[in-house]
């Protein structure tokens, strides 16, 4: 199962289920809820890992993405 899964999707099923989280965190995020109830939303241990895995991933932490959104003009 693992192989076919790799096969299909190219990623490793957890590699997958962390950027299916951390996608979903966006969403959290711009609601405004806190880094750490976001973390434990989508399925985090520790908020620390959660903003190491979600730097990695998008290259800032999520506080500094929350900021841009509140931030950012309305288009």
């Amino acid at each position: 199962m693992r192989r076919a899964f790799r096969s299909e999707t190219g990623l490793a099923f957890s590699e997958w289920r962390t950027r299916v989280r951390l996608n979903r965190s966006l969403d959290l995020l711009a609601q405004g809820l806190l880094v750490g109830t976001v973390a434990a939303r989508v399925g985090f241990v520790s908020t620390n890992g959660y903003i190491l895995a979600f730097r990695r991933h998008f290259g800032s932490t999520p506080g500094a993405y929350a900021r841009r959104r509140v931030t950012a003009p309305a288009a």
